[in-house]
């Protein structure tokens, strides 16, 4: 809660949070990566799915099917199937949560599949047919798409629990100022609502996938904060080691949140974890095409 204070005028840092719980995420992935698995591992959160997915979750769930209810539709309440999955709007879960949020974290997931349902919902109530349809220069788009995801997400932000927001990447080419070719790695979502939410994030993880080890059953996932000019990553903290790259812990039957719980090591062990998880991803890694290559079985059968 915010207290007044009688010195309006701040004379200390603000605190910098070293719990992996009250960050605010974007973790950009390609499909079946492991984004909703990485985030659902962490205690006491619960998962606000606006698409299909969440069968493997390991937290509540909440199944949005629509931005927004009529007040008919609200009076009736919401819906639970037999798998104790529950179903609402957005805003109806959203006010909830503000009413009695008991949660340390919040996931939507995915971002892509809210923004859509936003502006589905606000370019029927506007009677357009697109937000491009909403006004010129780049209005339509602000009130029918950006504005109401902006929205959404301040109002979990301000709840003061963790937040994180799941999408996908795309790989695009545009041309440089000198008409060269420039390769970007990105995420899927429209551009308002893109740079938006890269300037909300406190840490920006980009997922990969690699290659399968010898005598491992799953390929390589590894996140990066190494941003570049072609790939958007990074973080803002600075006084927890957090690894440049680094593989991720899969999950495994015995085991299923150890993705979470080796990133909440990071903070428990800091630096220590970090720098190890580092070291190893660079000796396995470093200087190579990470995303490309070849199986360590493929390999060994070229060397016989």
């Amino acid at each position: 809660m915010i207290k007044p204070q009688q010195q309006l005028l701040p004379t200390n840092p603000p605190v910098i949070a070293k719990d992996p719980t009250k960050l605010k995420y974007l973790l950009i992935g390609p499909p079946k990566w492991g984004k909703t698995t990485f985030f659902t591992g962490c205690p006491n959160s619960i998962l606000l799915a606006f698409e299909s997915g969440f069968s493997e979750a390991e937290c509540p769930v909440i199944a949005v099917n629509s931005w927004d209810r009529s007040f008919k539709k609200r009076k009736a309440g919401w819906e639970q199937d037999e798998d104790g999955v529950v179903y609402t709007s957005a805003m109806e879960a959203l006010e909830e949560l503000e009413a009695n949020n008991i949660y340390d974290m919040i996931i939507v997931d995915t971002l892509n599949a809210a923004t859509k349902m936003a502006a589905d919902y606000h370019c029927d109530l506007a009677r357009v047919q697109h937000p491009s349809d909403g006004g010129e220069y780049g209005r339509g788009w602000d009130l029918l798409q950006t504005a109401p995801v902006r929205r959404f997400i301040n109002r979990l932000t301000k709840l003061g629990s963790g937040v994180a927001l799941t999408t996908h990447s795309k790989e695009r080419t545009d041309k440089d100022k000198f008409g060269k070719d420039r390769f970007r790695r990105e995420t899927s979502l429209p551009g308002g609502v893109q740079e938006l939410m890269v300037a909300w994030s406190d840490l920006i993880m980009h997922g990969f996938m690699s290659r399968r080890r010898k005598g491992k059953r799953d390929r390589d996932r590894y996140i990066s904060f190494d941003g570049t000019n072609e790939i958007i990553a990074g973080t803002r903290l600075r006084k927890t080691f957090i690894p440049a790259n680094y593989i991720v812990d899969p999950p495994t039957m015995q085991a299923s949140t150890a993705p979470w719980e080796q990133w909440a090591n990071f903070f428990a062990d800091n630096p220590t974890a970090g720098q190890e998880a580092e070291a190893n991803f660079n000796k396995l890694y470093r200087g190579k095409d990470n995303e490309n290559l070849p199986d360590d079985e493929e390999e060994e059968k070229k060397g016989k």
